[in-house]
This record gives structure tokens, C-alpha cells and sequence, in this order.
């Protein structure tokens, strides 16, 4: 050790250089002794360095590790889409499963498989996450929430449901005040209703649902509304509308037709509307074709070349047939795709109509063909002519194509007359979902909007079909019944309460039975139940 100095710093390479030398044949046993134990540290020493400099190498990985990770954690969650409010495996409420992955990011949380984690009556202390969006909806308990976040965080604490989309509405709906005629209102269309159907103005919503208690919700929640609001890239691929217009990509077509039915087409059908550079030389079909599968050099698989020109018609890229080996390796993975026999017609962006969804997920895979509506595809070319009137018509509740529920197919021709909408099953609208349903036998009963009690929602639905209809609070259906003595009908909610008798009821209704019972002994000591008394009863809903 240099003299002037202290205790001198050892280095990691000085001690890897470090090797004590003990030849124990010419030492005594002491000397032996001594050597050994030098050894021995100088090895734990090296040993120790060699763990600090693993150490400090992971704490410089680790961040990189950590970015890596978080790079698969969505940055942004938009307001449209990503479904509803979930449970996350933390017991805490989210809006949705993307606001679960992105505020969760790198802490394992993910969707709970137990339905009833987010549940009061399992010992859920009903935490969220949800956020300031207005998204006005309608519990069963008659009340409006800001959104279906806040509202899962109310039936989180009494179980109740969604009744309906948008406010409530206060007053009964067979008393609200309905338009005669809309001539003079204002056209601020179009409007997406809480039944599911698109109409031109609010005074025609009212006119035409006069008594269903239809209210104005979200556009997103309306099939061809929809898109609306939707911000387009600028990216340049040229799609033929069924409307005969070319637009420079998908999502303008959508947004500059909002609330209406257009959809995409292939390129040939806009050939004879427009003839510009991209419609050149596009075949105007391929029926009369033999199949036999090409493959393309942009490695997607066509039937014939007749194909593949169609579908390519007016693309930026020139697609040419190419040895099929190329293809080979896409065929395999896309014929692994087992599809059912269930028919449920849907039509794709190449003007064929497929089975079911499964099929066209297949086309999608072999040739990138895309969902166009459900439902069978129509003749484009085809001129119908509209029917005029349809008093006359038996009125029984059709499906449409477009989302909306119609009196009669004749209606439905009348009122999209030159927007290609066909029927489709009822399961495809909102006010007809149920209508062919086979409901449980289990009595589980409900308040209606037209202030009758039913068995189930289920056969309420059902037997309104194509109406809208929606559960409201009990009381609304019991207020001209007279009870004899302590009898009464008590909502299935969970709101606890402690009576007098240190026993926890379901609800104060449920403790007025009691306190009526024991004439007037019980009495309610604190809400919550008798092991958790809560102060106050949070605030989720608006009004």
C-alpha cells in the first residue's frame, strides 16, 4: 500500500489476478492452515465482486425489460368501442377491458373469471375506475347514471340492471306528450334511439314511438350512425360505395353517409357509375368462370384470375398471378378454420354472400374480403320500384339490414327506398332480439314501461316484439294494489340495512315487514350491515 494514503480500494481485476500461491508439502501444518483459510476468502471475495456486477448489470437491463413489457399496454383507449365496463382480477370496476389493460399496465391484473368478485353481496367493496364521460344511461331502478361504468358500480351494490340506453324517463311513457305531425320541427338528424333504429329527427322519434318512452342516445350505439363522428386517415385506398360513388378509403364512405345504408362494393360496380383511371379495365363480373384457384403476388388466394382482378380493381398496387407455392404455406393456415353449418347469412365487400360469419372470416383470411352488412347481398343493378303506401299491410316486425325494426317488409321498401336494405333475422335488431326466444321458467318478476308485471324480462321482450319496452321500478306496477297486513313485495336488491334486533335485512323493505311483524319492536340502528355500518350511502347515479 502506497504510504500517504489509507486503506487501499481493491479492484475487480486485481482480485480475478489474484492467486495466492500455497504449496503445502513445504509448509508446516500452520502455515497449511493459514494458506487455506487465505484461499478460501480470496475465492468468497471474488465470488461476492462477481454477484454486485451481476447486480448492477440487471438494474441497467431492467428498465429496457420494463419499456419492452409496456409497449403491449394500450397507450389510448378511445370513448367509441372496446365494449362494456369489466371486473378486473383486483376486484376493482373498469370501463372497459382496454381502460383495464392500460391502467393496470405491468401489475398482472386481467379480467376476472369470477363474475361475482365485483359483486356487494360477495364481499366486494365496489372500487373503480370509471371516468367523466357522459354517456347518459337508465337503471332498472329507475334512476340515470352518467355512464355504464358508474352504473356497474351501482349494481355492483344492489344488483340491479340496465334498463334501457339514455336517461330515464320519469314520467310513465304512456303519458308523455307525442308530436302530431313534424313539418315544422327542427331537422336535427339523424337521431340514434334507445330502441336501436336511426330516425331523421327527435319530433319524428316522438311521432313514430309515441308511448314506448324512446329517448335519444349516443350515435354509437345505432348501426348506421355509428360511424359519424369517426376521424379518417388519409390514406388513399379508393372504395366503391353501394350508392355508385368512389371514395378515397372506407371510413369517409362511412362518415359522409351518415345514417344511411351504404356499403362497400367491388371496384366494377362504380365502373359504370364513374369511369375514371381507377375503374379501368375492372371486369363487371365473374359468373360464368371455372374455379381454379390462383394465387396472388400480393399472397392472397383467388378462385380464378376473373377474381382477382375484380378485387383488386382500382388498387394502388398492380396484383399479379404467381406461382402457387407462394401460397401454399396461407391455404394451410387458413383451411385449419372449421366452420359450422348454422345458417346466418352475412355478405361481403365482393358483393357474395356467405353462410355465416365463421365463412366470411375465412374469405377474409384466403382473400382480405371484409363484412359489408348482414344479410343476404342484393342486386345492385336491380330497380326495384318503392312502394308508395302501406296501410293496407299487416303489420308484423321486420329486421332490416341497416339495424332499424320496421312495421312490414313493405315498409321497410318504402321508407330505405334505393339503399339495398334486406331482412334478416330478427336477432340482428335491438326491439326483436327476443322475439323467437325460448324463456326459462324461473319467475323472476319484472315491472314493464307499460306498467304491466311480467314472469321475466325475457317473455317481456318477447311478448313485445319490435316494441320498446324496458323494466321500471316494481313500485310503479304495484301502486293501485292494497296489501293485507304485513304482505308486500320487496325489490331483489342488496342494499343492507341493521335492524333493532342486530339482525341484517336485504333492504328496508324487508325490515318494514319485520318492524311490521313484531309491531313495531324492529327498527333500523344503521345502514350497512351489523359488522360493516356505513355512514353514508354513495351517490353513483345523477338523478
Amino acid at each position: 500500500m502506497p504510504s500517504g494514503t489509507g486503506t487501499r480500494r481493491l479492484y475487480v481485476e486485481e482480485v480475478v489476478q489474484y492467486r495466492p500461491v500455497c504449496v503445502f508439502p513445504l509448509q508446516t501444518a500452520l502455515v497449511s492452515l493459514l494458506c487455506s483459510v487465505q484461499c478460501l476468502l480470496a475465492r468468497t471475495l471474488m465470488m461476492d465482486l462477481r454477484l454486485v456486477a451481476a447486480s448492477l448489470i440487471l438494474a441497467a437491463v431492467l428498465p429496457a425489460l420494463t419499456a419492452l413489457r409496456d409497449s403491449s399496454c394500450p397507450r389510448i383507449c378511445t370513448t367509441h368501442g372496446y365494449g362494456d365496463p369489466v371486473c378486473g382480477s383486483d376486484g376493482i370496476i373498469y370501463p372497459n377491458i382496454c381502460e383495464l389493460r392500460k391502467k393496470t399496465c405491468g401489475k398482472g391484473v386481467k379480467l376476472s373469471p369470477d363474475p361475482n368478485l365485483c359483486k356487494r353481496s360477495s364481499g366486494s367493496k365496489c372500487e373503480h375506475r370509471c371516468g367523466s364521460e357522459k354517456d347518459l344511461v337508465c337503471g332498472t331502478d329507475g334512476r340515470t347514471y352518467l355512464n355504464r361504468c358508474m352504473l356497474e358500480v351501482e349494481i355492483c351494490r344492489l344488483g340491479i340492471a340496465l334498463s334501457h340506453l339514455g336517461p330515464c324517463n320519469n314520467i310513465s311513457a304512456h303519458r308523455e306528450n307525442c308530436p302530431v305531425d313534424c313539418k315544422q320541427a327542427p331537422q336535427d338528424g339523424p337521431i340514434c334511439g334507445s330502441d336501436g333504429n336511426v330516425y331523421k329527427s327527435t319530433c319524428q322519434m316522438k311521432l313514430l314511438t309515441c308511448g314506448q318512452g324512446v329517448v335519444r342516445t349516443d350515435k354509437k350505439y345505432c348501426q348506421t350512425t355509428r360511424h359519424c363522428r369517426e376521424s379518417c386517415w388519409r390514406n388513399a385506398r379508393p372504395t366503391c360505395g353501394s350508392d355508385g360513388k368512389i371514395y378515397a378509403n372506407v371510413c369517409r364512405m362511412k362518415s359522409k353517409n351518415c345514417g344511411k345504408h351504404v356499403f362497400e362494393v367491388p371496384m366494377a360496380y362504380c365502373a359504370s357509375q364513374e369511369r375514371t383511371s381507377h375503374s379501368f379495365g375492372c371486369p363487371l363480373g365473374c359468373g360464368n368462370e371455372i374455379e381454379k384457384p390462383i394465387c396472388g403476388s400480393d399472397g392472397y388466394v383467388y378462385r380464378h384470375e376473373c377474381e382477382m382482378k375484380l378485387l383488386n380493381c382500382g388498387s394502388n398496387r398492380r396484383v399479379t398471378k404467381v406461382d402457387f407455392e407462394k401460397c401454399k404455406s396461407k391455404l394451410s393456415k387458413c383451411l385449419k378454420m372449421k366452420c359450422p353449418n348454422d345458417v346466418d347469412p352475412v355478405c361481403g365487400t365482393d358483393a357474395r354472400t356467405y353462410t355465416n360469419q365463421c365463412q366470411l372470416n375465412l374469405a377474409t383470411c384466403l382473400k382480405g374480403v371484409q363484412f359489408a352488412h348482414v344479410g343476404n347481398c342484393t342486386a345492385l343493378k336491380e330497380q326495384v320500384p318503392c312502394p308508395t303506401n302501406c296501410d293496407n299491410e299487416n303489420e308484423e316486425p321486420v329486421c332490416g339490414s341497416d339495424g332499424n325494426v320496421y312495421k312490414s317488409m313493405c315498409h321497410l321498401r318504402k321508407e330505405t327506398c334505393g339503399q339495398l336494405v334486406t331482412e334478416v333475422p330478427l336477432h340482428h335488431c335491438r326491439t326483436t332480439a327476443l322475439c323467437n326466444e325460448k324463456c326459462p321458467e324461473d319467475k323472476n318478476f319484472v315491472c314493464g314501461s307499460d306498467n304491466k308485471i311480467y314472469r321475466s324480462e325475457c317473455e317481456m321482450k318477447r311478448d313485445n316484439c319490435g316494441k320498446h319496452i324496458f323494466v321500471v321500478p316494481m313500485k310503479r306496477c304495484l301502486s293501485g294494489f292494497l296489501f293485507r297486513g304485513c304482505q308486500k313485495i320487496c325489490p331483489t336488491y342488496y342494499d343492507p340495512v341493521c335492524g333493532s334486533d342486530n339482525m341484517t335485512y336485504s333492504n328496508t323493505c324487508f325490515l318494514e315487514i319485520e318492524n311490521c311483524r313484531s309491531r313495531s319492536l324492529v327498527t333500523m340502528r344503521h345502514m350497512g350491515t351489523c359488522a360493516e355500518p356505513i355512514n353514508e350511502i354513495p351517490k353513483n347515479y345523477l338523478y
